[in-house]
């Protein structure tokens, strides 16, 4: 019973990514991926697959939407590079970085629940940003990684907007017009840059053209 659910949901996890590759494709040179059977020793924990696969394919780096390329919402991966001077690097300092992003809901007058921050038992860890301000975050409180649900904190105007689905079904949403983040997304056109992957940091490396959806 364990093996069937396992193997649906991995392929759920690739039909949502093939999903997303039609909206936002991938780079075409190959990615780095991460050793991510190490991460439970060095920051305590598992990551999602579906994150997980995301990172094997697109690496971390920037959606940008519209031919302008505004609207830029950042993607965080781990890297094997530190990502500041006397910092660590790998799995943690993938969370040293999320953690650089921080939870003010009092200072912000968040609309919603206060969620607490990680190391907390069922803290946020936030894997994405925007250059509003808005926060793209797992709520841990599952063991079970993949059933982490996101959560964005929106700070014009602040809110907190829980969505019951992972990282991948997140952007879907978002990019298919889906999510009440969707308006930051009006314009057809997106494109992903890849900045880092395991083994490279400060990256530039466009996916190609940029694919307009219907």
């Amino acid at each position: 019973m364990a093996d069937t659910a396992s193997s649906a949901r991995g392929m759920l996890v690739s039909a949502n990514l093939d999903a997303l590759a039609r909206l936002l494709p991938p780079p075409q040179e190959s990615v780095a991926a991460p050793p991510w059977e190490r991460s439970k020793a060095e920051c305590g924990f598992d990551f999602p697959a579906d994150y997980r696969e995301f990172v094997n394919r697109y690496g971390g780096g920037t959606i940008l939407t519209g031919s302008r390329e505004w609207a830029p919402v950042w993607v965080l991966a781990p890297c094997s590079v530190p990502w500041k001077p006397g910092g660590p690097s790998g799995f943690k300092a993938f969370v040293e970085k999320a953690a650089s992003l921080p939870l003010e809901h009092e200072a912000n007058s968040w609309d919603g629940p206060a969620y607490p921050d990680l190391p907390v038992a069922g803290g946020l860890l936030a894997w994405g940003h925007n250059q509003d301000g808005d926060t793209f975050y797992w709520s841990t409180e599952h063991s079970d990684p993949d059933r982490w649900p996101v959560v964005m904190l929106a700070r014009g105007p602040a809110a907190v907007l829980p969505f019951e689905g992972g990282m991948v079904e997140f952007l879907l949403a978002v990019y298919n017009g889906e999510h009440i983040a969707s308006q930051w997304t009006a314009d057809p056109v997106l494109r992903w840059t890849m900045e880092s992957d395991w083994l490279r940091d400060g990256l530039q490396i466009s996916a190609g053209p940029s694919y307009e959806r219907g």
